[in-house]
């Protein structure tokens, strides 16, 4: 008996063991089961975070874009609104130019720019529509100064030294161009489109 009972012991000692060790792995297994598994699901759930920050990024841009292009489609046809009023204002400058407020503000509008050139011979260009008003005017001139048609002139006069080197533009033309940023911002505000 001694031998076979001490088999047979041995032989359950080694199946204990065997099943206590079997028992260990298997906790051990199912705790990096459970650990991979949380793991696996933090990853997860940064990967998604990280997917909807991407794409709330992508989204935030594309409505800066979409901002910026109806911005910039906005200024356009505001300036093309502009370009039309500044044009047909322009096509009334020379009617205004005819009109007895103009004239009446002539003799005024050629002493300031006589006086802008010095004492220096001039010549004034002008249309013809206005020659016999201002040679009307030149007597008083001072300095001497001679008046010649300018078709080109624009609608009002031009008073240049005899060598070119000063020029006086009292157009009405060159007097919409230096009011247009405050008369753009009137149109703009009457029309209720101020940015």
């Amino acid at each position: 008996m001694g031998l076979e009972h001490l088999l047979e012991a041995l032989e359950r000692d080694a199946n204990a063991q065997i099943e206590q060790l079997l028992a260990q792995a298997r906790a051990e297994a199912e705790g990096v089961t459970a650990a991979m598994t949380t793991a696996l699901a933090q990853r997860r759930g940064a990967a998604a975070e990280a997917r909807e920050r991407s794409r709330l990024i992508e989204v935030e841009q594309a409505v800066t874009r979409a901002r910026r292009a109806a911005r910039r489609s906005v200024l356009e046809a505001r300036e093309r609104l502009l370009e039309r009023v500044f044009a047909a204002a322009r096509g009334e400058l020379p009617a205004a130019a005819a009109g007895a407020d103009y004239r009446a503000g002539l003799s005024a509008a050629l002493a300031g720019a006589l006086a802008a050139v010095g004492g220096e011979e001039v010549v004034i260009r002008c249309p013809e529509a206005l020659v016999r008003d201002l040679e009307r005017l030149r007597p008083h001139a001072t300095p001497p100064a001679r008046v010649v048609v300018d078709p080109a002139a624009g609608s009002g006069f031009r008073v240049a030294t005899v060598d070119g080197a000063v020029e006086v533009d009292d157009t009405l033309e060159s007097r919409l161009d230096r009011l247009r940023p405050e008369l753009a911002r009137r149109v703009l505000a009457q029309l209720g489109l101020e940015s």
